[in-house]
Formats: structure tokens, sequence, C-alpha cells
């Protein structure tokens, strides 16, 4: 595994490791854009928000499996990272000869998603919010959190709350949760009976969000953000809390190293590498026809580990 991690580096540099040759980009088809050996490997890039402060990169998986995936077709990798006061890296993409690009999440990158295409390069997106006239995958946390709650229903938690971060795909989210809610509990699923946290950024924000529903007797939280998850374990440290003995936790979307925390994260999560070779496979429709349309939803699985059990008390 270290050997194919070092390869895929040096690969995107252009070198090719010694005795690398059954790992070696393989030649691709004429007019595919795919490098045959010994040319310069086709550059693609990957746009991501940059982590501000301890927030944690949601969409880091989805970065590595694109870096590999592309690696097996021949291509290279190139990572630009966007942000507030981050300068816009499409004009200099395009002088270098960037020949698509895969842009992961909203804001910042989708205003670099836009300036790449106004620079000529194909651009396809992946994010958790459908975006007007893109060419996209569209996460579907909103079926996530719908899958989520159904579980915690049939667990016997009658007192569920919602932690989303403060993005474009909040609303939905909320209305998504408001909904299931009244249809499985029959209930009006108002604010008192659905409550909703909206997160600020980073630990801190999970934290200040964890400890609001917690004030509302929450016995069970659905969580839309790995730092919000992080934050939602550390106020329930803080009062005493055990997860999932007195707190069940379930998180929707990606969620670095769930397996290996403790307890082990249960999750309503994508498959990363499925996505990746549909995302390169798509872009390469785009770079040919650049009229082309396309429009996805993909939808997570629920993974279930051992962070949620059985409504009791606390």
């Amino acid at each position: 595994a270290a050997r194919r991690a070092v390869e895929i580096a040096l690969g995107t540099l252009g070198v090719q490791a010694p005795g690398a040759g059954a790992l070696a980009a393989p030649a691709g088809p004429a007019g595919s854009g795919e490098s045959g050996a010994g040319a310069a490997p086709a550059l693609i890039a990957v746009v991501q928000n940059a982590p501000e402060g301890t927030e944690v990169d949601a969409f880091e998986a989805l970065h590595l499996a694109l870096v590999r995936r592309l690696f097996d077709v021949g291509r290279a990798a190139v990572r630009i990272l966007t942000g507030p006061g981050i300068g816009s890296a499409a004009q200099a993409a395009a002088r270098a000869g960037v020949r698509g690009a895969i842009v992961l999440g909203g804001g910042s990158a989708g205003r670099e998603a836009r300036a790449l295409e106004a620079a000529g390069v194909p651009v396809v997106r992946v994010s958790n919010a459908p975006h007007a006239g893109a060419r996209q995958f569209v996460l579907d946390s909103v079926r996530g959190i719908a899958t989520a709650l159904r579980h915690l229903v049939h667990l016997g938690h009658r007192r569920i709350g919602l932690a989303v971060p403060q993005d474009s795909a909040a609303d939905a989210r909320i209305a998504a949760f408001r909904r299931t809610l009244a249809a499985e509990m029959h209930i009006m699923a108002s604010r008192d009976q659905a409550p909703v946290a909206i997160a600020a950024a980073g630990v801190l924000g999970g934290a200040q969000a964890a400890q609001e529903l917690l004030a509302k007797d929450c016995s069970a939280v659905v969580s839309c953000a790995p730092s919000i998850t992080f934050g939602i374990l550390e106020a329930a440290g803080r009062a005493g809390l055990r997860v999932p003995e007195h707190l069940s936790l379930l998180t929707v979307g990606e969620m670095p190293d769930a397996d290996v925390l403790s307890p082990p994260m249960s999750q309503v999560g994508f498959d990363w590498e499925a996505i990746a070779a549909a995302a390169v496979r798509e872009l390469d429709r785009v770079i040919a026809d650049p009229e082309v349309g396309l429009d996805y939803s993909v939808a997570p699985e629920l993974v279930l580990r051992a962070s949620e059990a059985p409504a009791g008390s606390r």
C-alpha cells in the first residue's frame, strides 16, 4: 500500500518509479486524453474548500479516491484549494494545460467552478446541494437523514435532534428531518417536537450545537458534518454522558476513521470509490462533448457500528 501511494505521487509529478511497471498508468485509446507509455499524463484538477481552523474536510476520502482513480486511467490529479482570501487558480490551471476539473463541495469551491468554466476548463461538480446549470453529482443527504431517522425511531427513540452545518444544504436537510419525523412518529414535528441546532464551523461549533440539543432532552442526535460529530462527542463527555448508553449518535455523510473512533461511529455514508469512478468517467464525456449535460443523485447507505442503541434513560 505504501509503495502504491509513492508511485501515485511520482506519477502525478510525471515520474515513473523504477520497477513500477505493474502499476504504471495504462495507455489509453487514441483521442481519449489518457497517457501512453513515456507521455506526460493529462492534468485533471480536483478542487476543494480549504479547511478552516479545526474544521474536518468531509470530502478528503473522496479526494483520495479521485487521485487513485485518475492515476489508474493515466491522468495526474492537481489539487486546488480554495476559500475566503485565496485567489482563483482558474487562469493558471488553464495556462498549465489542465484538461478538466472535478469540484467538491459548495461555497468557495462553487465560485472556483464557475471561474474554471469561464477559463474554458470543463467541470463536473460533486456536492451536497444541487446547483442550477451545473454538471453534477448531488450527494442526497436528505435521503440519508430519512434513513437515519427511521433507524433511530425503530430503536425506540422519540426525542431526536438534528445538528446541521450552516451551509447551502441546511434548509433542505431541516425540511427532510421534520417531514420524516412527522411521517414516522405521527406528530406535527414542530420546532419543539423536532429540535434542530445549526452549527458554526469547527469542533467548537459542533459542541455548542450538541449542548443545545442535550438541553432539550434528546436521546439521539443525527449529525451532518464530521466536526459536529466530534463536537457532540466532546459535549456529551463533559456532561457525563456515554455514547451510546446515554446518547445515540448517527452521522450522515463522510466521517473520517469512523470505525476506529470510540465508540465506532454508525453512519449513513457514500461509496466514494464508485463515485470517483463515475465522476472521472463523466468528466471524460464532458471533455469530449462540452454540450453534454449530466445531473445525478447519489443515495447513501446505512452502515451500523456501535454509536446507537435502543432508547433508554439517563
